[in-house]
């Protein structure tokens, strides 16, 4: 990676929607060159995909919790399986102390988060202890 790949990242985290042409023109080279590099991003692992970034203001009635999960050493494998097929999981993480586990969920109300994740989660045999963390406001979200 040099420069040119640090500045087509950096312009396509902004927004993954500019062409070629106007990635190119903003870089000073050649929008076939932009098309090579970003082929080559994606070929080497470091662009993974292009996605959307959903306005969460449109999202006003619905609760961004975080999850700390604490799981029994073996069970690690089941539990990641398991938060996998849970649709209102966004992201699941591996972390570190202080739990196993770190996850962003969506949900309408307390309700659903009950009996969509809370209930069935502490239910799995592998899983110790669960934290929720409620959020009140979105500061910063940077793709």
């Amino acid at each position: 990676m040099d420069e040119i790949d640090d500045a087509i990242l950096r312009e396509l985290q902004k927004d993954g929607r500019k062409s070629m042409a106007e990635l190119g023109s903003m870089l000073g080279i050649a929008p076939s060159t932009v098309f090579k590099r970003i082929e080559k991003l994606k070929k080497a692992g470091i662009i993974e995909r292009f996605t959307i970034v959903i306005n969460q203001k449109c999202f006003e009635n619905t609760l961004i919790v975080f999850l700390n999960i604490r799981v029994q050493p073996e069970a690690k494998s089941d539990v990641e399986e398991f938060m996998r097929d849970i649709p209102a999981v966004l992201d699941l993480y591996e972390v570190l102390e202080p739990g196993d586990f770190f996850a962003r969920v969506r949900v309408q109300n307390i309700s659903e988060l009950k009996r969509d994740i809370l209930v069935p989660l502490s239910s799995h045999p592998g899983v110790r202890d669960i934290q929720t963390i409620i959020s009140v406001r979105r500061i910063k979200e940077q793709t």
